[in-house]
C-alpha cells in the first residue's frame, strides 16, 4: 500500500506529465485556458498546502484524499474541454470543406471512416456528459464510472482529430482541383468576352 508521501507525488506527477500537457494542448486549439480546470487545479494545491502545514495525520489523510479527488476531476475535465475543441474543429473542418467530394479520399476509404468515428465520439461524449450530472464529492464510484466515459469519448475524439490532421494534405489538393476545376468554365466565358469585344472593335475600323 503507497504511503502519504508517495500519495503526494504521484498527485504532483499527475499535475506535471498529465494536465500540463492536456492544458497546452488545449490553448493550442482554443487559444483559451478553462476557468474550471484552473478552479480544480487551485483546490488541489490548496489541500496539499494544509497537508504540509499539519502536523496531525487525519488531517494530513483527509487533505491529500480531497487533492487526489480534484487532481482526477482536473484530468475529467482537461478530457471534456478537448473533446469539445476537438468537435469545435471538425466543424471548422466541414465548413471549409463542403464542396469538396471527400468520397474521393484515400480511394472512399476516409469518408466513412470519419463519419463513423465522429458519430461514436459524439455518442461517447452524450453518455460521459449524462454521467457526469450524478457526480457528487462524496460518490467516488459514479466519480470513476464518469472518469472512465470521459477517456473513452477523449480517445475517440483524438482519433477523429487525427484522422482529419493526418489527410489534410489529400483533402487540401482535391480541394484546389476543385477550385481550378470550377473556374475553368468562368476563365473560358471571361476570355470568350474579352475576344468578342476585341473583334469588335476591330470590324468597327
Amino acid at each position: 500500500m503507497s504511503t502519504i508521501e508517495e500519495r503526494v507525488n504521484v498527485i504532483y506527477k499527475k499535475y506535471i506529465e498529465e494536465i500540463c500537457p492536456y492544458i497546452l494542448r488545449y490553448e493550442v486549439l482554443n487559444i483559451t485556458f478553462p476557468v474550471e480546470i484552473l478552479n480544480e487545479i487551485r483546490a488541489v494545491f490548496t489541500h496539499l498546502s494544509k497537508y504540509y502545514l499539519s502536523e496531525d495525520v487525519s488531517i494530513k489523510e483527509k487533505n491529500v484524499s480531497k487533492a487526489e479527488g480534484h487532481i482526477k476531476r482536473s484530468i475529467l475535465d482537461c478530457y471534456k474541454y478537448i473533446c469539445m475543441a476537438y468537435d469545435d474543429k471538425y466543424d471548422e473542418f466541414s465548413r471549409d470543406y463542403k464542396n469538396v467530394d471527400l468520397s474521393l479520399v484515400d480511394n472512399g476509404e476516409f469518408l466513412p471512416k470519419l463519419l463513423e468515428t465522429r458519430n461514436a465520439a459524439v455518442s461517447l461524449m452524450l453518455d460521459a456528459r449524462k454521467s457526469d450530472l450524478s457526480i457528487t464529492s462524496d460518490d467516488e464510484p459514479s466519480a470513476d464510472q464518469a472518469f472512465e466515459k470521459y477517456e473513452k469519448a477523449f480517445s475517440k475524439y483524438s482519433s477523429l482529430y487525427d484522422l482529419i490532421t493526418s489527410s489534410y494534405i489529400k483533402i487540401e489538393t482535391l480541394k484546389r482541383k476543385v477550385v481550378i476545376k470550377n473556374a475553368i468554365p468562368w476563365i473560358t466565358t471571361a476570355i470568350g468576352g474579352i475576344l468578342s469585344i476585341i473583334l469588335f472593335l476591330l470590324n468597327k475600323l
